[in-house]
């Protein structure tokens, strides 16, 4: 069975679907019994999700109060849920 540092390293991986059937199914039995971990996947998944739903900037002068505020708003949401 995978440790926590293992599962960690492949965190990334497992989010973006690179793992094989059994590595997928090694992370996925991990993260049935360590609730730290999942929070872990749980916030880098919100966190990618938040990422990708941004338009690309060209430069940071271009990110509007609007922008971060969607992201504070749907951070807090996320707290709010338990996330």
């Amino acid at each position: 069975m995978l440790n926590c540092q293992e599962v960690a390293a492949r965190a990334s991986a497992l989010i973006d679907g690179e793992l094989s059937t059994w590595e997928a199914l090694q992370m996925q039995l991990h993260l049935a019994m360590c609730k730290g971990c999942g929070r872990f996947i749980g916030q880098m998944r919100t966190t990618r999700n938040l990422t990708e739903s941004l338009p690309v900037a060209a430069t940071h002068d271009e990110a509007d109060d609007d922008h971060i505020s969607a992201i504070l708003s749907q951070l807090h949401e996320g707290k709010q849920k338990g996330g």
